[in-house]
């Protein structure tokens, strides 16, 4: 039987980066892409409990079976393999993300990653792709996601042929225990870019609002200060900032 995959993110179905990631999955099986409608970043793992959700066809990604779903990513999932799929895919993947997902806090907020817990909670391996950019790259594809610059954009490829290819490996295999594989790419990403397995740095994060005036604020991430790591195994911001590739397993299931 051919392997499938489920493919989503929160970044939104119409960015390159998920784009990047299916066509090259694509070698391995049979891709169904489902993502939400629109951006829901640091939504983590919330669910549309009242109002409708509507998923509809997609058909800006010739020979993809692609559906935008009107919710969060986690709905995008939980609908996608309740309810578009033949039958449940082989793998899920989330991502490739607009910027990283590493440190403890940022990855309970993450959209990404909670996509990918929900594929995990329904025993399917699962796989977060994140990417991280430098500050005027990022600025620059939040104003045209579709169309990143050539040199990001070859990056980029370069992340999804790496995600699609260990994302293929996890095809068969039991995730009876929910695990999430979380891999961040760094911003200077190569061939010969060397993987390193981490775990989650430690941070407090403090106050995420400015204040505009009395009683109103806006949500604002500044780069955080030197995190804590501690185990056997490097953290995973360190790792990343350091240009590797970070791999930590997430055990959600076992807290």
């Amino acid at each position: 039987m051919e392997t499938t995959f489920l493919v989503t993110n929160d970044d939104g179905i119409q960015v390159y980066f998920i784009r990047a990631i299916a066509e090259k999955l694509q070698k391995f099986g049979k891709v169904y892409l489902v993502a939400p409608s629109r951006e829901q970043s640091w939504i983590g793992r919330a669910v549309s409990r009242y109002g409708d959700v509507e998923a509809a066809r997609y058909e800006e990604y010739p020979g993809l079976e692609a559906w935008q779903v009107g919710g969060t990513p986690s709905d995008a999932v939980n609908i996608a393999i309740g309810h578009l799929m033949p039958r449940p895919p082989d793998v899920v993947v989330s991502g490739i993300n607009i910027g990283y997902n590493v440190l403890s806090p940022v990855l309970l907020s993450s959209g990404t990653v909670a996509a990918a817990l929900e594929g995990a909670a329904w025993g399917i391996p699962a796989v977060a792709l994140s990417f991280h950019l430098k500050n005027e790259d990022f600025n620059a594809i939040k104003k045209s996601p579709a169309n990143p610059s050539p040199q990001v954009r070859r990056r980029i490829d370069l992340a999804a042929e790496f995600g699609a290819e260990f994302a293929s490996t996890k095809a068969g295999q039991d995730n009876a225990r929910g695990l999430v594989h979380n891999i961040n790419f760094p911003s200077n990403l190569e061939q010969d870019t060397p993987w390193v397995a981490t775990r989650p740095s430690i941070i407090r994060m403090g106050s995420m609002f400015s204040k505009l005036r009395d009683h109103t604020f806006r949500f604002r991430y500044l780069n955080p200060v030197t995190p804590r790591s501690s185990g056997p195994l490097p953290g995973d911001y360190e790792t990343l900032l350091s240009g590797k590739i970070s791999h930590s397993i997430l055990d959600f299931m076992n807290l």
